[in-house]
């Protein structure tokens, strides 16, 4: 967490001294998108509760049309990407009138850039917790992106020819947060596009995966409606792994394969002809070493390609495989 005060104390000053260049002063300065992530309930949220969700103003009781009392609220003043066509951002800049907000006490210049910021990089519904700030073996019960999510959508999704970065099939691609939240409308599964594909029934041209590709199972189906359901953050996890007990190819292993792995390693087409559909698959790329090559990247590209296996995965592969890799 202090890191990533810092990090954004040395954006502001970065601004601030750009700015003062500028002959203008209803603009700020154009900001590089390689800067510190700008999280919504973290940074973003508590400007709105104590400048603008105040009594009689934006609180839903004012004569104002809009609300802020929650992210969805919010969003509905934010164009996603363009701060200076998004009405909340263009009221906190604007240096007299009736349409400055607020009206009698302008926002400082670093929640001016917090919100910018935030804004530019796609005004999404992060939380971003420290995890040095969660109790040791912290575990989010909520289904949570990147790590109940995200893996599923990598190797269901983002494969050869669909969804990846290359072939971004109809626009869309499922590699990362930013670019999953292109297809969905947060608090509503039902409004979003990414919900809408994997329920669609089996025949319909636009189900997907496609009837010949592997199949979301229905507890991934069920927990990107919950993830969607309440808002779609982007938000700490952790995760349960086990590096003491022993680790079996059937309980530990393969699951993770299945979720991670199987969509670009199926039965169709494999990628890079590496099929991993069972334990005889997955035992011949162990035998050569490719599998630990793919996994931490030595000397070839890292697998999955987005959304690595954390440490702790990678360290239960190697246990097992250290142990003889048995088809236990």
């Amino acid at each position: 967490m202090r890191a990533q005060a810092v990090n954004i104390l040395n954006v502001i000053l970065w601004v601030t001294s750009v700015t003062v260049t500028l002959s203008s002063c209803r603009h700020e300065a154009v900001l590089d998108q390689n800067l510190p992530e700008i999280c919504f309930e973290r940074d973003v949220w508590k400007i709105f509760q104590t400048s603008c969700n105040i009594q009689g103003c934006h609180d839903g009781t004012g004569e104002s049309d809009y609300v802020f009392n929650n992210f969805l609220d919010i969003k509905s003043s934010v164009v996603p990407g363009k701060p200076e066509e998004s009405p909340v951002y263009k009221a906190v800049i604007t240096s007299f009138g009736e349409k400055r907000m607020p009206p009698d006490r302008p926002l400082s210049l670093e929640n001016r850039t917090i919100l910018r910021l935030w804004i530019l990089q796609g005004a999404n519904p992060t939380s971003c917790q420290d995890p040095s700030e969660q109790p040791p073996g912290y575990v989010n019960p909520r289904a949570c992106f990147q790590r109940d999510v995200l893996p599923s959508l990598v190797s269901k999704c983002a494969s050869t020819d669909c969804h990846d970065v290359a072939t971004h099939e109809a626009g869309y691609t499922f590699v990362s947060y930013s670019t999953t939240m292109h297809a969905v409308t947060p608090g509503n599964a039902g409004e979003s596009k990414l919900y809408k594909v994997i329920t669609a029934p089996v025949g319909e041209d636009d189900r997907m995966p496609p009837p010949d590709k592997p199949q979301l199972t229905a507890a991934v189906i069920d927990s990107i409606a919950a993830w969607i359901g309440y808002g779609a953050p982007d938000e700490f996890c952790g995760e349960v792994c086990d590096t003491v007990s022993t680790v079996t190819f059937s309980g530990t292993l393969w699951p993770v394969i299945q979720t991670s792995c199987l969509g670009c390693h199926g039965a169709t087409n494999p990628g890079g002809s590496v099929r991993l559909t069972n334990y005889s698959d997955v035992a011949a790329i162990v035998s050569n070493g490719r599998l630990m090559n793919a996994l931490k990247g030595n000397g070839v590209p890292k697998m999955p390609p987005a959304g690595s296996l954390s440490v702790c995965r990678i360290r239960q592969f190697a246990l097992w495989i250290n142990n003889g890799y048995p088809n236990n």
